[in-house]
C-alpha cells in the first residue's frame, strides 16, 4: 500500500500502518444544471462511437465510450474540487539525538590514553550502529553553540551544555531521547535545574555519557597576571605570568616570550623549576615601533601533562607613539634644577618648564603648548588641557590672584584639569605652599590628598628618612625594585630628605604611600588621591633631589625610577583625545560565543562630553561580514556611545569607529575559552542528578550496551487526519492526459482519424 499512499501525495507514506474512515467532500459545489450538462456531454461523446458509419469493431467502440466517460468524470471531479478526508494511523521510528561535546576540556587526554573527544567519537559510532536499525539517529556537535556533527572538529571554545540540549529538544521532531557525550562541564554555570522538569514533562529523557577523570588531571598552566593594555613607544612593558602545575612532580621547563610576527623568541628562561607551588615569572620588553602587538608566554618541555593548550598565554597591547606632555612650574631651587634635568631626558616625556623669576615674569624652556608662557599657566582652559601632567612647585597663592582675579580662575582650571580632563597633578612641598602659602580653603586644598590647615609652624625642619607604608610598598609609584624585599630595602637605604611641610591627616579617599615618623605620630609625606577622572600626587617634601645627588657612585638611580613611576602612573590614557573616537572594552575576555560591550567617549577641547555626535561604527567579522551601527549617547551618559559585538566566529574582529574625519580601530581576537579548563574534572555527579530528573540515567564511557538497553526504541503509534486533494493531484492530471492519449491512439489505430 505504500506506493499508493505515495501516489496520493501523503507525507511519510512508509510510516502508515493503516487507513480508515474515508470521507469525501466537494469543495466547489457546482449547480445541478452544470453537472447534468457535463454528464450529458460525456454521454453524447461516448455515443458518437456507436453511429452506423463507424468502421471500428464493437470492442473498440465500447472501449472508446468508456474512455470518454472516464475523462469527463475526471473533469467533473476536478471542477468539483473533490477531496478525501482520511484517518491515518502511523508507526513512526523514534529519533535519538546524539550530542558530542567539542569544547576545550574535551581535548584532555585522560581516557585510556586518548582524548575525551576521541573516546566520545568512538562511542557515537558504536551507538549509531547499535540503534540505527530501530531509530533515526541525529548527530550534532556543541561547544558554545549547537551545530552539525563534524568529525574533524578540534576541541576548543567554552561549553554551553544545557543550552545545547534545550535547543535540540526544541528543534527535533519525534525525539525519544537525547544522548550527551560530554565531560559534564558547563562554563555558563547552568546545572539544568529549570530545563530538567520541562524535559520530564514531555517526556524526554537525557542520557549523559561522561568522559574523563573525576580527579584533578595532570596539567601545567600559564596565566598572564600583569601587563598594561597600552604602552608608550620608547617605554618598557612588563609582562608577568604565573605558572602552575598539578600532579606533575618536580621538573625543569623552558619559558619563552614570543612576539607575533617574529620568528625568534624575544626572551628565553631555561631551567625554570616547576613543582607544586606557583612559579612567578616576568619579562620586560621595549617595543620598537607603534601598533598592535601580541605577546605569548610559552612553556616548553612539560612532561606527562594531559593537555598542551594551557601552556601558552597571550597578551595584547597597543604601542602608542604618544609622549607624556609635562608642564612643570616652580621657582629657582635645587628640586626644580635636578628634577627638571631628569624629566627633560626621559624618553617618553615631552617637557615644558616655567620658572617664576624673583623680580617677576617667567622663564620658559622646552616644548610649550600655549602662547602666553610669560604669564605662567595658560590663559585658555583648552590650552591647559593640551598637557597631561602638571607639576606645581613652590608657587605662592598670590600668583593665582594676579590682575585682580579674586576667583582664582587658573586654580579652578587646574581642578577641572584633574577632575574633568583626567590629567595628573603633582603638588610639591615648599616655603609658599600648603599651609605655609595660605592655601587652605582653596581649590588646590580640595585636590590635595591630605588636609591643609593653618598652623603656627608650617614647616618641620631637620633631615629625616622616609618610611613607606605597607600599602605604599605595593603601589606602582613606589616600586624601586621588582622584588618586594629588595624594594623595601631600597626605600630604607635612600638618602635622607631635608624637612617637609606640616600637613594634616590623609583624606579618607586618598592612599597614604609614605610618612615621616615624628614624636607625635607619623606625618604624611607622599599620598595619592583620585579626583574625578584624574589623580593628584601630593608630596609634603621638596628635597627628593637628595636621592639623586647623594646616592653612591655605584648605586641605583632610585630618584629617576621614582619620578618615572610617578609621572607614568598619574598620566591620563593617551588614547582619549578631544574629538577623537576611542574604543574601550568593558569585558577583558574575548571568547567565541560571548557578546562584549564596547564604548566610545567623545570629548571637546576642554574635555566636556560631545552630545548627539555623528558616530559611525563598522564591525568586520573574521569571515568578512560587515555590520554597521549608528550609536547614540544617553541622557544620563552624555558623550558615551555604547554598542555590542556578538563574537560568533573565531578569529580577528575589526571595529572601526569614525567621528568627523578621525577613525579609531580596535582588533578583538575571539578565541578559546580558557575558563573551560579552570575546573576540567569530569562532573559525573551533576550529570547524574540532571539525568535522573529528566527520567534518564548517566553512563560511563564503557557502558554503550547498557545505554542501548535503557533507551525506549519502540515505534510511536500516532493517529492523524489527512486530506487528499484528488482534484489537484499530479496523478489525476496524469490520468486525464493518459485518457486523452488513449482515445487518440485507439481511433488512429482503427483509421478513424
Amino acid at each position: 500500500m505504500t506506493p499508493i499512499y505515495w501516489l496520493l501525495g501523503i507525507d511519510a507514506a512508509g510510516s502508515i500502518a493503516r487507513v480508515s474512515d474515508w470521507a469525501w467532500r466537494a469543495n466547489a459545489a457546482l449547480p445541478l444544471w452544470a453537472i447534468v450538462l457535463i454528464a450529458a456531454l460525456g454521454l453524447v461523446m461516448a455515443a458518437l462511437n456507436f453511429l452506423p458509419h463507424s468502421v471500428a469493431t464493437w470492442t473498440t467502440r465500447l472501449l472508446l465510450a468508456v474512455v470518454r466517460i472516464a475523462g469527463f468524470a475526471l473533469i467533473l471531479l476536478m471542477l468539483c474540487q473533490l477531496e478525501a478526508r482520511l484517518t491515518v494511523e502511523r508507526s513512526l521510528r523514534p529519533t535519538v539525538a546524539v550530542l558530542t561535546d567539542t569544547s576545550a576540556s574535551m581535548g584532555l587526554e585522560d581516557v585510556a590514553g586518548e582524548s575525551r573527544l576521541a573516546a566520545a567519537r568512538k562511542f557515537a559510532d558504536q551507538l549509531t550502529r547499535a540503534v540505527g536499525s530501530k531509530a533515526d539517529v541525529v548527530l550534532h556537535d556543541f561547544d558554545w553553540k549547537l551545530q552539525p556533527s563534524d568529525p574533524a572538529a578540534k576541541p576548543n571554545r567554552p561549553t554551553r551544555l544545557i543550552a545545547s540540549i534545550a535547543e535540540t529538544a526544541r528543534t527535533e521532531n519525534n525525539l525519544r531521547a537525547v544522548v550527551a557525550l560530554t565531560d559534564g562541564n558547563d562554563t555558563a554555570g547552568d546545572r539544568g535545574e529549570l530545563l530538567a522538569p520541562l524535559l520530564a514533562a514531555r517526556p524526554l529523557p537525557v542520557f549523559p555519557v561522561v568522559f574523563g577523570s573525576e580527579t584533578a588531571p595532570r596539567l601545567a598552566r600559564v596565566r598572564i597576571n600583569g601587563g598594561s593594555r597600552y604602552v608608550r613607544l620608547g617605554d618598557e612593558l612588563r609582562i608577568a605570568a604565573t605558572i602552575t602545575a598539578n600532579q606533575l612532580g618536580e621538573q625543569n621547563v623552558t619559558v619563552r616570550l614570543v612576539e607575533e610576527g617574529k620568528p625568534d623568541p624575544i626572551a628565553v628562561r631555561e631551567n625554570v623549576s616547576l613543582g607544586d607551588e606557583p612559579v612567578e615569572i616576568s619579562f620586560v620588553v621595549k617595543p620598537d615601533k607603534a601598533g598592535e602587538k601580541t605577546y605569548r608566554v610559552v612553556v616548553d618541555g612539560v612532561r606527562n601533562a594531559v593537555s598542551e593548550g594551557l601552556q601558552v598565554a597571550e597578551h595584547q597591547v597597543s604601542v602608542l607613539d604618544a609622549k607624556i606632555r609635562v608642564l612643570y612650574l616652580d621657582i629657582p631651587r635645587d628640586e626644580r634644577k635636578i628634577l627638571g634635568q631628569w624629566i627633560a631626558r626621559d624618553p617618553v616625556v615631552e617637557a615644558a618648564f616655567l620658572t617664576m623669576l624673583p623680580k617677576g615674569g617667567w622663564y620658559a624652556q622646552g616644548t610649550m603648548y600655549h602662547k602666553n608662557a610669560g604669564d605662567g599657566l595658560p590663559s585658555a582652559e583648552a590650552d591647559l588641557c593640551k598637557y597631561d601632567v602638571i607639576i606645581l612647585g613652590d608657587i605662592p597663592r598670590t600668583y593665582f590672584r594676579e590682575g585682580g582675579d579674586t576667583a582664582e580662575t587658573k586654580m579652578q582650571w587646574l581642578a577641572e584639569f584633574v577632575s574633568r580632563r583626567g590629567g595628573g597633578l603633582v603638588m610639591l612641598g615648599g616655603r609658599s605652599v600648603y599651609a605655609a602659602g595660605q592655601y587652605q580653603d582653596s581649590a588646590l586644598a580640595r585636590l590635595a590628598p591630605f588636609q591643609i590647615e593653618p598652623t603656627k609652624e608650617p614647616q618641620v625642619d631637620k633631615p629625616f628618612r622616609i618610611t613607606p607604608t605597607v600599602a605604599g610598598l605595593g603601589h606602582p609609584i613606589m616600586q624601586l625594585e621588582g622584588d618586594p624585599a629588595a624594594n623595601r630595602d631600597a626605600w630604607y637605604d635612600l638618602p635622607t630628605l631635608d624637612g617637609n611641610n606640616r600637613v594634616g591627616t590623609v583624606k579618607p579617599s586618598a592612599s597614604l604611600l609614605a610618612v615621616r615618623e615624628l614624636p607625635e605620630g607619623p606625618m604624611p609625606v607622599i599620598a595619592l588621591q583620585n579626583v574625578g577622572r584624574g589623580q593628584v600626587l601630593g608630596l609634603s617634601a621638596d628635597t627628593t633631589w637628595r636621592w639623586e645627588m647623594m646616592r653612591p657612585a655605584d648605586g641605583e638611580d632610585y630618584f629617576r625610577r621614582f619620578w618615572g613611576n610617578a609621572i607614568r602612573a598619574i598620566a591620563p590614557d593617551p588614547r582619549l583625545q578631544p574629538d577623537r573616537p576611542q574604543v574601550a572594552r568593558l569585558e577583558s575576555a574575548a571568547e567565541v560565543g560571548k557578546t562584549i560591550r564596547l564604548t566610545t567617549k567623545l570629548l571637546d577641547a576642554v574635555y566636556q562630553p560631545v552630545r548627539n555626535a555623528d558616530v559611525r561604527v563598522k564591525i568586520t567579522s573574521p569571515s568578512g561580514a560587515v555590520t554597521q551601527y549608528l550609536p547614540r549617547d544617553g541622557r544620563d551618559t552624555p558623550g558615551l556611545y555604547e554598542y555590542e559585538v556578538a563574537l560568533d566566529e573565531a578569529g580577528a574582529w575589526k571595529v572601526d569607529v569614525t567621528h568627523k574625519d578621525k577613525t579609531a580601530t580596535e582588533t578583538i581576537l575571539a578565541g578559546n575559552g580558557l575558563e573551560e579548563l579552570d575546573e576540567p574534572r569530569a562532573n559525573l555527579a551533576a550529570m547524574t542528578e540532571f539525568a535522573a530528573v529528566t527520567g534518564g540515567k548517566a553512563f560511563g564511557a564503557e557502558q554503550a550496551a547498557a545505554l542501548v538497553q535503557a533507551i525506549d526504541l519502540t515505534p510511536t503509534r500516532t493517529v492523524e487526519k489527512v486530506v487528499v486533494t484528488f482534484w489537484n493531484l499530479p496523478l489525476t492530471m496524469a490520468a486525464l492526459i493518459g485518457l486523452v492519449c488513449l482515445d487518440c491512439w485507439l481511433r488512429k489505430r482503427r483509421g478513424m482519424v
